[in-house]
Order: C-alpha cells, then structure tokens, then sequence
C-alpha cells in the first residue's frame, strides 16, 4: 500500500511540474497591444522555431483576430465597432519575425473612448504534428 501512495504522489508531482510547462508553450508567442495618439499599435511577434498562423475573423468574433473599439458618440450612448487587424484571411508569421499593424482610431477619439480590446488567435503544429490553437486577448482601458 506504502509503494503505490508513492507512486501516486510521484505522478502527481510530475504533473504539477510538467503541465504548467506544456500550457506555456504558447508563451512563445508575443501578443501587444499600445495606443500612441490616434493609432492603436497591433503586434504578433513570434520567438517559437515555426512559423505560426494568424488567422482573421470571417464570422464570429470569438474565432478570430480583431480589434474592438468602444466609444461614446455624440449623444453620449457607448457604441462597439470591430475593426480588421489584418489585409488576408490568414498571414504566416516566421521564426523571429512578427506581425505589426497601425490601425487609426481617430474618428472613434472625438466624443471619447470608453476601452480597446483585441484578439489575436494564432496555430501552430505542437511537437506530435497536432493543430493547437491559441487565443490571445489583451485590452487597453
């Protein structure tokens, strides 16, 4: 009884040390998002040794990358507006190269900006050949 408690608490340890590694490996993976002025700076940078994809949104918010701009307009009522992060459906980002976009917010700044939300959702191959997809969210109050 004595031996299987301590192989049980050895499977244990193991996975408290191994999983949160597994989990992090999306880490390598840089997701920004910076306001200078009028423009909202989108950026993807990729430090993995693949390339990885970013892919768009084509019907559904939550399957995509975006950028959500909420803002009060001239009554003063808060409005959403999703905005394209990127000119295809689909960009390939290379080892050590990333994925930058300039997006202007200047005509959403006049009655003010309540928040800036956006998403990139990226896959790549894990180290067995599967799909993982990965879900980044960051927001700029």
């Amino acid at each position: 009884m004595y031996a299987i408690m301590k192989k049980l608490k050895l499977i244990c340890i193991c996975m408290f040390c191994f999983f949160p590694f597994l989990c992090l490996k999306a880490q390598d993976v840089d997701f920004s998002l910076t306001r200078e002025g009028n423009k909202v700076i989108y950026k993807v940078s990729n430090r993995m040794k693949q390339f990885v994809v970013l892919y768009e949104t084509f019907v559904d918010i939550g399957t995509g990358s975006h950028l959500l701009v909420r803002y009060k307009n001239a009554e003063g009522e808060i409005n959403a507006e999703i905005l394209s992060v990127q000119d295809k459906h689909f960009i390939r980002v290379d080892p050590g190269e990333s994925y930058v976009r300039s997006i202007d917010i200047s005509r959403y700044v006049q009655n003010g900006i309540v928040a800036i939300s956006a998403v990139a959702n990226v896959s790549f191959d894990d180290e067995r050949g599967k799909l993982k997809i990965v879900r980044m969210e960051k927001e700029i109050p």
